[in-house]
């Protein structure tokens, strides 16, 4: 063996593989855009040590976090809400009113949540990046120009704040994936949804739904979170873990954010700048009606789950998203 080939195998023999399972293609924003611009930037840290391997698997989105969890993969990026039940704390950032762009609400929501809750909720695994997409939005096929008219519409859901927020204005709710909405609008399953507006546009919704409807201070947002195994994590060598988490963290939620917020303007620039209406009138009033309450109702199920404060936390967390937007 040549000293070359034998550096070449010893190479080989130190290199990790980690794979990671996300729901969405791989032109998505956040695949296209984050997930693969920060894989190379894992490699680049740990100096080739440690690489991410980004799959597409045809797999339900609420399986993923029990995939990582039972080590059929190693990392995945999960959605909270798809996971019903399960998790209580994280509705923080879903709901209405918040604020921000995506990277702002992403970053102040990795800061805030693992300052004040920790990893508690994430039994079997470790998220390393917290994230949210931009403005949460209604979205029909046919126009709304009335509060009145909410009542009885078939919307799907994605769960969480969402389906409080559905419920609130007497939506028929239909929960399910985003990768089930194509095939409900088409069928007429579903009257709309309720995405962020690069939702319609990544996964081929803008000739099924042609009316967005925007809530001042966003309606809401949805918690997201890339996850590994905590086994795995554990596993790694002390110098693969700080490669890993050094381009992770508030670094990988925001890069996601970002990610988010630059397919939110290339969507609405396809759709047309006027395709968006901010709501007004008693549109506006029906949605602050149904919404009233939700931060009270989070606050009480957050603090029988044991968060000592989670009024202070909610605060924290949308002070830390204003700061992110003046910084």
């Amino acid at each position: 063996m040549t000293l070359a080939t034998s550096l070449l195998a010893s190479t080989a023999w130190a290199e990790r593989v980690l794979t990671l399972e996300t729901y969405a293609g791989p032109k998505h924003a956040v695949n296209a855009a984050g997930l693969d611009i920060w894989a190379k930037q894992v490699e680049e840290a740990s100096d080739g040590e440690l690489k991410i391997n980004i799959t597409y698997p045809p797999v339900d989105p609420r399986d993923l976090m029990d995939r990582v969890r039972s080590g059929i993969t190693d990392l995945a990026w999960m959605t909270h809400g798809y996971t019903t039940g399960r998790f209580v704390f994280t509705d923080m950032i879903e709901l209405p009113g918040n604020g921000g762009n995506a990277e702002q609400a992403s970053r102040a929501y990795w800061k805030v949540y693992t300052e004040e809750v920790g990893m508690r909720e994430h039994r079997g695994v470790t998220p390393i990046a917290l994230f949210t997409h931009g403005p949460g939005m209604i979205h029909t096929s046919n126009p709304i120009t009335s509060g009145d008219q909410f009542e009885g519409l078939k919307i799907r859901t994605g769960g969480g704040v969402q389906a409080a927020i559905a419920e609130g204005l007497g939506f028929v709710t239909v929960a399910a994936p985003v990768t089930k909405a194509q095939e409900m609008l088409s069928q007429g399953v579903a009257d709309g949804v309720m995405f962020s507006i690069e939702t319609i546009k990544s996964f081929n919704l803008g000739d099924l739904v042609t009316y967005h409807y925007h809530y001042p201070d966003n309606l809401y947002g949805s918690s997201m979170a890339i996850i590994i195994n905590s086994s795995v994590l554990d596993s790694l060598t002390d110098s693969e873990r700080e490669a890993l988490m050094s381009v992770s963290g508030e670094h990988l939620s925001g890069l996601i954010g970002s990610a988010w917020d630059g397919a939110d303007k290339v969507a609405i620039e396809a759709f047309g700048s006027d395709s968006v209406t901010v709501m007004e009138g008693d549109v506006l009033e029906a949605v602050q009606a149904a919404t009233d309450g939700l931060d009270e109702a989070w606050i009480t199920r957050a603090k029988e789950a044991g968060l000592e404060n989670p009024a202070a936390v909610l605060s924290k967390l949308r002070a830390e998203i204003k700061d992110q937007g003046a910084e």
